[in-house]
């Protein structure tokens, strides 16, 4: 075997020690840079391609950008150069092989740690995304698996495939490379077009404009590839892999698979839909709902509960709580357990979630008068009695409804939502205090309290909830990204479940946090008002105009929380219990929600990215 004339030279600063591997388009070394006692991995570019017009200037430019991202799960770059004989990036050595090396070892992997893998990679991506780097050559072959743990995973050559892209409009079915990749139709012309065919989305295919769903479908057959053992598409020729990804459905992995979970399956199906409206919208959408699915259990443990849930008030306060210091006040001698009027809505309607005014945790439904109430009332009797059919569903404890110009498609089973239509009958409200919407990809909701002298709190809810439109599961995970965009800092924020009850006597738990870093858990007893259960502040919580990831994972009667993946101590920062069991009464069924509120006289927007339920044994 001829000898590599590199191997055993220096470099620069740098001294070859053994040869890593190559492609169509670089050679890869083991180095080593004896002033910093440190190895690396230098990616030689083969001269074809460093010579093509125009080469170097795009490798400095993007070799520029992608130096500066700087994840834990992202190979780094220390430096690029162009010596005039050798044009080479210097990189992170990773050491564990790459995970193209672990699949053909061991055939597939199992799912918790092909799941595990995947997170990363979507973080991974996210990361660069938002820098506006799109990697365009995600594959098992660019993800390195750490020496010194095997299960940390790195992606690597982050925006190198733009480098090497030169950006004409060449044909769009491409022959096999020559040279060692002759016989792999997987791998396309180095002078016609950039990227791995077994990985390539519909739209880099046909040259039309890429983004961050182009990686999520790539990364969506690495999760199918890690899991089945093979890529779904297979063909003998660089044009047969590519009709398929245009044209042909993937299989299931389920059939290759059958130990594959059913929510595994969906999400690896929408990841690989042909259209990029269909898939995930980003790749921290993916993350989240592959994390929702990879939670641990929780453990319980007995924790008594207050049976009191008076409401509080100081005289000089018109909320339960601060909702800046998320503190219960001292009692009033006065103070007498809150009654106050509700009113329930259907998802969809042009009236509101529902509200408890007169607090910091008001629920959100709009005051109606006792005259408007009867009269809506006698109407749907009347209605009824006449067999009319109206286009108006009602949610799990609502007692009347209004119509919708669109009803809410309440026979779909919730599971995951990234807001890309409005097909789980979100409620939108177009006027009042409340007034939400659904667009972008987004459910932007906007809270007006500027005009009331009390605290008010909303829980906008989808109109169908667990595995075939019924109340939720009895073991769960609810994991749900938003942020508050504008507005009073103090306004909380976050998620309610097992809400339920009428119009004048809610029940519901409830997990919210600010955008100072305080968090509480409350629960709301029909006729008895919020008893605020635990409360705290952590350093974990992003501020304002910034993403957090909330999480509930519900075993049964006790609860676990997450924010931004990390645990939340529920019995406050310098405790170590995790876990609530509630063990008085506890709420069961009911329905999900989000929470918002504002304080008196202040404003606020919500923003909510996706909401994900999945079901535990």
């Amino acid at each position: 075997m001829e000898r590599d004339p590199l191997i055993g030279t220096q470099l620069d600063d740098y001294y070859i020690q053994a040869k890593l591997g190559e492609g169509g388009m670089a050679q890869v070394y083991k180095a080593y840079h004896a002033r910093l006692k440190r190895e690396v991995a230098i990616k030689v570019i083969l001269p074809q391609i460093a010579d093509q017009s125009g080469f170097r200037e795009r490798f400095e430019r993007e070799a520029q950008l992608v130096a500066s991202l700087e994840h834990r799960n992202i190979v780094a770059v220390y430096d690029f150069r162009d010596t005039g004989r050798l044009t080479y990036l210097v990189m992170q050595y990773v050491g564990g092989g790459t995970l193209r090396d672990l699949l053909q070892r061991e055939g597939r992997i199992e799912t918790h740690k092909a799941v595990q893998y995947a997170i990363q990679m979507a973080r991974a991506l996210h990361h660069a995304h938002q820098r506006g780097i799109v990697h365009r050559d995600v594959k098992p072959q660019n993800m390195l698996i750490s020496s010194s743990d095997s299960n940390e995973i790195l992606l690597s050559d982050f925006g190198i495939a733009k480098i090497f892209d030169r950006g004409n409009n060449q044909e769009t079915l491409m022959s096999s490379t020559s040279g060692g990749n002759r016989h792999d139709p997987s791998v396309t012309s180095v002078d016609q077009m950039v990227g791995t065919a077994d990985y390539m989305a519909p739209e880099q295919i046909n040259r039309q404009p890429i983004d961050a769903r182009t990686d999520v479908y790539a990364l969506g057959i690495v999760l199918f590839q890690m899991l089945a053992g093979q890529v779904p598409f297979s063909s003998t020729t660089v044009q047969g892999l590519l009709f398929q990804q245009v044209y042909t459905p993937p299989r299931s992995v389920r059939e290759l698979n059958p130990s594959v979970p059913v929510m595994v399956e969906q999400i690896i199906a929408r990841t690989l839909a042909k259209a990029p409206e269909h898939r995930y919208q980003s790749a921290e959408a993916l993350a989240v709902v592959l994390e929702a699915i990879h939670a641990p259990a929780t453990h319980e443990f007995s924790a008594p509960m207050t049976d009191n849930f008076t409401t509080f008030v100081h005289p000089s306060q018109s909320m339960a709580y601060s909702a800046i210091n998320r503190t219960a006040p001292t009692p009033s001698p006065t103070a007498q357990p809150y009654y106050g009027p509700m009113q329930a809505v259907s998802p969809g309607s042009d009236m509101g979630a529902r509200a408890i005014p007169g607090r910091k945790k008001a629920r959100p439904w709009y005051r109606l008068s006792n005259i408007m109430y009867g009269i809506v009332c006698l109407l749907a009797i009347a209605l009824l009695l006449n067999k009319f059919v109206l286009p108006w569903t009602c949610s799990t404890y609502s007692l009347f409804c209004l119509g919708t110009a669109s009803p809410p498609q309440t026979n779909t089973a919730f599971t995951n939502d990234d807001f890309s239509n409005n097909h789980y009958g979100w409620t939108i409200l177009n006027n009042g205090p409340l007034t939400t919407d659904i667009s972008n990809n987004q459910y932007t909701l906007n809270v007006d309290n500027s005009n009331n002298s009390q605290s008010a709190t909303y829980f906008p809810h989808p109109g169908s909830v667990g595995t075939t439109n019924g109340p939720l599961p009895h073991n769960f995970t609810l994991t749900v990204q938003m942020e508050q965009l504008t507005g009073d800092p103090g306004a909380a924020y976050g998620i309610a479940f097992r809400l339920q009850g009428s119009v004048s006597s809610p029940s519901s738990y409830a997990f919210d946090m600010n955008s100072q870093g305080s968090y509480s858990l409350e629960k709301y007893v029909a006729g008895h008002g919020v008893g605020p259960l635990k409360h705290g502040t952590i350093t974990f919580v992003r501020g304002m105009g910034q993403f957090n990831t909330v999480q509930v994972i519900v075993q049964d009667n006790t609860f676990s929380f997450k924010i931004n993946g990390q645990v939340v101590p529920i019995d406050g920062p310098t405790q170590t219990n995790q876990n609530y069991s509630d063990i008085s009464q506890p709420l069961t069924g009911g329905q999900l929600g989000i929470l918002v509120s504002s304080q008196a006289g202040q404003k606020a927007t919500f923003v909510v990215k996706s909401v994900v339920l999945t079901n535990l044994p």
